[in-house]
């Protein structure tokens, strides 16, 4: 299987990063081939609502899957290349004023644009953000564009979140590694990791989906629009475009226990070590996560990562427990490696960094009352609507603030 059609099934991108409105040619004996087009309209929308509980600070938490259904030449469960969603909250919503809300802050919407001119660019808001490419809806969660010569296609790295924050802390990315997220196994043998040399380079790994707002819940109805080129005339030069709409209810705006105190990680001194979670968890959680970042020694690449590839930091792993307090064990030896090779140190140790010191090992968790696992990359391949079970109605997360400590 090739690293582009793997990594389609990793974000939920169109098949080989094609065009979303794309064709394909079957032959026929004498005759002009047919042509088998995949619409960008025959996708299914489902969004989800919820409270985020952002380490004490109350928040607005999103949940969006946008995917391409089968039929004509589209690939299932895939994602739209190019769109541009809007979320308009009840009349008493406000996006606050912050850096990156641009002219949403102060309004009831949280807004993207279609890039149609590079003279005229629309206006600055929280998915149009200045300097940077436009947000968009894509198979698992909303996430920043990339653009590479004339194709638009999702990003390799989800937004950091919290959006529109503010306080001491940094944002933080959540992305799922090993030992929870893993490949699923292929030709090219069994996967750890989507970091073993049979992906993109730049591709940490899966997408969680969900985003949150450092903005105040408020109860009531949030529409989600989702506008979608549908082509270009060629006679005119004018681009055509389709609308899909999807609305979810805010039923509480109480949250999830807080998680205030963020997970603490101590070294075994042998690659791996212990994680306490510092959360006693709360009612109404069904899953639970650790993201324990190896952020490296200070080097570009990690000195204990087994050969031939080579592997740069940051590495994620990511741990799934049950809810409440927990001590997680980190195992000593499921660092990066290539299908059939020894697995090396999970983080690297001094010794294996010469002994100028261990890699710095980053720590904060989160928990949802939903099912995030199942319908995640890779358990949802293939799925045009994964099914996203509320335990409350509503799709609520709880984060903690971050941690670091250092490897012996």
């Amino acid at each position: 299987m090739s690293r582009l059609k793997k990594l389609a099934q990793g974000l939920g991108l169109l098949a080989a990063l094609g065009l979303a409105a794309c064709s394909s040619n079957s032959a026929q004996s004498a005759l002009e081939p047919a042509i088998s087009t995949c619409s960008p309209t025959n996708s299914t929308l489902q969004f989800f609502i919820g409270t985020a509980n952002i380490a004490g600070v109350a928040g607005l938490n999103t949940l969006v899957t946008l995917r391409q259904n089968t039929g004509g030449s589209c690939n299932a469960g895939t994602s739209l290349l190019d769109d541009a969603p809007t979320i308009t909250g009840p009349a008493a919503f406000r996006v606050p004023a912050t850096a990156d809300a641009g002219t949403d802050a102060g309004t009831n919407k949280i807004s993207g644009n279609i890039l149609t001119s590079l003279v005229s660019p629309p206006p600055v808001t929280t998915f149009n953000p200045a300097g940077a490419n436009p947000g968009l809806a894509s198979a698992y969660g909303f996430l920043p564009s990339v653009q590479a010569n004339s194709q638009v296609g999702p990003s390799f790295s989800p937004y950091p979140l919290p959006f529109y924050y503010t306080g001491a802390a940094t944002q933080l990315a959540y992305i799922g590694g090993p030992p929870a997220f893993v490949p699923p196994a292929d030709s090219a043998g069994v996967h750890t990791s989507t970091r073993d040399g049979f992906f993109p380079n730049g591709y940490l790994g899966y997408v969680l989906g969900f985003v949150d707002f450092q903005a105040a819940p408020v109860v009531g109805s949030y529409g989600l629009s989702v506008v979608i080129p549908t082509g270009l005339n060629t006679q005119t030069g004018a681009s055509s475009y389709a609308t899909q709409t999807a609305s979810a209810t805010l039923a509480s705006a109480v949250r999830l226990a807080a998680w205030a105190v963020g997970p603490t990680f101590v070294s075994d001194g042998k690659g791996g070590g212990t994680i306490t979670t510092n959360f006693a968890g709360g009612a109404g959680l069904t899953e639970e996560y650790i993201e324990a970042v190896d952020a490296g020694p200070g080097t570009t690449s990690p000195a204990c990562v087994t050969g031939p590839q080579s592997v740069t930091y940051p590495i994620y792993y990511t741990f799934k427990i049950a809810p409440g307090a927990a001590n997680v064990a980190v195992p000593d030896n499921i660092g990066v490696a290539q299908p059939g090779k020894t697995q090396g140190h999970t983080f690297c140790t001094s010794a294996d960094n010469g002994g100028t010191g261990g890699d710095s090992v980053v720590v904060y968790g989160f928990a949802v009352d939903y099912s995030l696992f199942s319908s995640a990359f890779p358990q949802s391949n293939g799925n045009p609507a994964p099914t996203v079970t509320l335990n409350a109605g509503q799709a609520d997360v709880t984060t903690s603030p971050a941690t670091t400590t250092g490897v012996e």
